[in-house]
């Protein structure tokens, strides 16, 4: 009987052991529970309240959490680095110099540790370092792009962004957020980003339609017209360097389209549309087909154009290889009524063109083309727009 008592002792003991040190392990992730794992049993624990201390709670808290840590496990590096950032909070410089020397040795994946030794380097006007803990960072927590703190200093310096594109330049995991993960950065945030990024694409790093595509529409989204065009054209190799994007339709298509600053095709139920590979450039062709009973939009851009003149001009033609007069084109400013303009045909290219004037005061505009009313076999390619001296 003694025995049979001892023994059930015993397993419930060990399952207070297992229950207590299951807890802490959990405590890893989750601060909440880390709250009600026990003192005897908590290691874990100790690092997860530390980390949400540093966040939230006061010096003095920090800085018991830190101590507890590193008296829990000493070869610990986020121990070290908790203490480090106690001894930091309390004033004690010194002292959180010596704690991170110790972290720095003991592994640098701790990014309370990467993060003093970032700010250290900047104080010291050493952005090439400073970069380079700022990418280790960003390679463990990507979503760390979105922290002011740490990118400002890097992105509103001529060195900084520099050094910066130097570690891009390597390709790491968090180039895409970075450029990407963009929608709800405010104005100022976008546009230092978009400093880094242009300047990316002049040293030759490109980053490509769908990953810079997010940040041009940001930057429309917010306004800032200009920039966004300009940062879609410098990482979109298919966009071109013409004042219209993919103006050949290279990677136009009759499914959403990638950026703000691109083709937008309009469908309705009278008009078929499709695109077929140009015979007379490395580009598509526009087709369309059907019964119109008045005029009906098809396509349309959105455009960044400085204010000044110029001549917009497209070829069209139908079935029989004629040029057709039966595509309406407009540039209108954002937001206003588009009207139709009057091309003339120069019969010696058989392209159409007219001149219209951006105002000062229209930083967007919108390029649109409509079908005119009647039966249709038309097709539209190779539009251009060029200022006219």
């Amino acid at each position: 009987m003694l025995r049979r008592a001892a023994t059930v002792l015993g397993c419930l003991a060990y399952a207070g052991l297992a229950l207590g040190s299951g807890l802490d392990r959990l405590a890893a992730s989750d601060p909440a529970m880390a709250q009600r794992v026990p003192a005897a049993f908590a290691s874990q624990a100790l690092r997860t309240l530390g980390a949400q201390a540093i966040e939230q709670g006061p010096a003095g808290e920090v800085l018991r959490l830190g101590q507890a840590a590193l008296n829990d496990s000493p070869t610990d590096p986020q121990s070290a680095a908790m203490l480090g950032a106690g001894l930091l909070a309390s004033g004690d410089r010194a002292g959180a110099d010596r704690a991170f020397r110790v972290a720095g040795k003991l592994g640098w994946r701790v990014p309370i540790t990467q993060s003093y030794w970032m700010n250290q380097a900047l104080a010291q006007g050493n952005y090439t370092l400073a970069a380079l803990r700022l990418d280790a960072l960003l390679r463990q927590q990507p979503a760390l792009h979105r922290q002011r703190a740490l990118l400002d200093p890097l992105e509103r310096n001529p060195a900084g962004r520099a050094a910066l594109i130097a570690r891009m330049a390597a390709a790491p995991v968090w180039t895409e957020s970075y450029a990407g993960d963009v929608a709800d950065l405010p104005a100022d945030v976008m546009q230092q980003r978009t400093t880094v990024l242009l300047e990316a694409a002049a040293n030759g790093l490109v980053l490509g339609c769908p990953v810079i595509a997010p940040g041009a529409s940001r930057l429309a989204t917010l306004g800032l017209y200009a920039e966004g065009s300009a940062l879609w054209r410098a990482h979109c190799p298919a966009a071109g360097s013409a004042l219209i994007s993919d103006p050949d339709f290279v990677m136009a298509g009759l499914g959403d389209k990638l950026s703000a600053f691109s083709w937008e095709v309009l469908g309705n139920s009278e008009l078929s549309l499709g695109f077929i590979p140009s015979p007379s450039s490395s580009g598509q062709r526009l087709t369309l087909d059907g019964v119109t009973t008045h005029p009906r939009p098809f396509l349309m851009q959105l455009l960044a154009l400085p204010p000044g003149r110029y001549a917009l001009s497209w070829s069209a033609g139908n079935g029989q290889l004629q040029p057709s007069s039966l595509i309406l084109a407009s540039l209108a400013c954002r937001g206003a009524q588009p009207s139709w303009l009057v091309p003339m045909l120069d019969r010696k290219s058989g392209r159409w063109r007219a001149e219209v004037n951006v105002a000062a005061g229209c930083p967007a505009q919108v390029l649109g083309f409509a079908a005119a009313a009647g039966s249709l076999n038309i097709w539209l390619e190779q539009i251009r727009i060029d200022p006219v001296h």
